[in-house]
Order: structure tokens, then sequence, then C-alpha cells
């Protein structure tokens, strides 16, 4: 252990004090993930590990059954990361943490350093950089996306004010609600907390387009600082036709073109989306996902054919 390293504690998200938290992880580019509004609705009761005088944090969602030590990635959770300044001492922060389980898979931040022993790959998602003005970041779009705004100026299309969450459940549910059958009630429930929680701490951004008296197009954005997340939208199949997705995009890049580094689009490994993404200019970033099996014979080989670990 690093000499003065000090000491860690697991704390209560009762027991959390959010302005120190806060500010812990202001500066960060994974501060939207990392806020504490974000972390109440994606896992309800999380704790967290600080070092001394939250000098590091590291949010968690400890599990234990029969015993047996556990942490799995959230939902709408794409990644964890260790924040506060002691660089030095990030490594053996997290080791220490690891080393409580018996078994995890949890995704990171790129940058994180992987402790010794532990399994990592990696998975990516699509990021936008804004360049100095709109009109520039605009050079980037490709033809086909360029396209679509001009068939959705044609459509005579408009943008409409809307701040019922549950409008977007309801499109999706309707829109897409097969294809997704495996989020269930709770998981619907989780994500319509997450998008109030984001409005009531002025972090969110809902759009919505109309087309001959129907709702088309949502999408529901987060902004914290300089950071600008997609969370969840839905496109009905006339809202496609004439480009009402690109031009919700679009229109959230040019409002935040000045105060934000650049569009999340919250990424995805579906070449689909991933496709959809690169059209607007973004390029692939990639995260960690590191996982390790501590677990003896025979339960060990229980949950690798469960959960692949």
């Amino acid at each position: 252990m690093l000499k003065g390293f000090g000491e860690i504690k697991l704390v209560s998200r009762d027991e959390i004090q959010t302005e120190k938290w806060e500010a812990v992880s202001a500066d960060s580019d994974n501060s939207i993930f990392q806020s504490f509004w974000y972390l109440d609705a994606v896992m309800e009761n999380w704790k967290a590990y600080i070092l001394n005088d939250y000098e590091l944090v590291f949010p968690i969602l400890p599990a234990q059954k029969m015993g047996i030590n556990y942490g799995l990635q959230a939902l709408f959770l794409r990644s964890f990361s260790v924040e506060g300044k002691a660089e030095e001492k990030k490594m053996e922060f997290l080791t220490q943490i690891l080393e409580k389980f018996h078994f995890f898979e949890l995704n990171f931040v790129h940058q994180t350093a992987i402790p010794s022993g532990i399994q990592s790959s990696q998975s990516v998602y699509q990021f936008l950089e804004f360049e100095q003005d709109y009109l520039l970041t605009f050079k980037k779009y490709s033809e086909n996306t360029r396209r679509k705004l001009k068939d959705f100026q044609k459509s005579k299309a408009e943008f409409k004010e809307i701040s019922d969450v549950q409008l977007l459940i309801d499109l999706f549910q309707k829109e897409k609600g097969n294809q997704f059958a495996h989020l269930t009630t709770s998981a619907y429930q989780r994500l319509t907390k997450l998008m109030k929680n984001a409005l009531e701490n002025n972090a969110g951004i809902i759009k919505a387009i109309a087309f001959e008296g129907e709702l088309v197009a949502i999408g529901f954005f987060i902004k914290k600082g300089k950071q600008l997340l997609y969370l969840k939208g839905i496109v009905t199949s006339s809202g496609k036709k004439i480009g009402a997705m690109q031009a919700l995009f679009d229109r959230v890049i040019q409002e935040n073109h000045g105060t934000a580094k650049g569009l999340d689009f919250g990424g995805s490994s579906d070449e689909g989306l991933a496709s959809f993404n690169k059209k607007f200019g973004a390029c692939d970033r990639n995260y960690l996902i590191l996982k390790q099996n501590k677990l003896p014979w025979p339960l060990n080989n229980v949950v690798k054919r469960k959960l692949g670990i």
C-alpha cells in the first residue's frame, strides 16, 4: 500500500454529502454518469467507496447472495470511473475495492488503470467533437444527413415543446416494444425516473417533432457543464421518411454548440445505430469492460455459464 494512503470507507447513499460528491466529479468527462441524481435513478440504494475526505470516490451497488459478494453493471449506466485529483492513488484505491468482490462485470472509462489480474475487453460509443463554430461542425455531416435535413425543411414538420417524459416512453413502447421485449416494467420505470431527475436538476433537454398532427420523433438529452449526452429517443416510420431524427439531433447540436465540448451519442456497437451516429461526423471512442470470477469450483462454472464471467 502507498505510504500515507489513508482510509477507504463504504458509505450508504443517505450519508453521502452531495455537494462534496458533485465537486469531486465536476470536471470529469464522466460527470453525467457520476452525478448523484443519475445514480439515484439507475442504482437505487447505491453506496460509495470514499477515500479520506472525498479525496477519491467510487459509486457501486454491492450485492450479496449466500455469502457471495458481487457487482454487475446497472442498466442505463454506461461506465463507472474513479473520481478525484489523487491520481497516484487511483490504482490502489480501485484494486482494494475490486478485491472485495467474488465476481464482477463492470464498465469503466477508457482511461482507467487496470489492476493486475483483472480481465478486460473494450466496447465502443460514438462522440461528435464540436468544432470552433457550428458551420465547421456541419461540414462533418454526411451527404445523406444533409439530404435528410433538406427533406425535413420541405416537409413543414414542426418542433413541439413538451415536458412529459411519458410521451417518449409511450411512443417508444408503441414503435419498439416488440424489438425491446427484454426491457421490463422496472426498466421503463428506471428510465422514467432518470429523465425526471435530469429535468428536476436542470440537466434534461427534451425535443419533439410533430408532422401532420402527430408526434413523429422525440429525443431526450442530458446537459451538465460542457458534457452533452443523448440518452434515449424514438422516431416513427413517417418521421424517418422526412428526416425527423436528423433534424432533432441537428437542433440540439446548434443550440448547445457554444457551451458543450461535443455530443456523446450514448454509443452503440450496433452497426446500424453506429452508422447513423457517424453520419454526423461522430467517431468511435472506447470504454472498458472489466470482469473477474474468483469463486471456487463448481460455483465459478455456474457464474461463467450464466453471465460469461
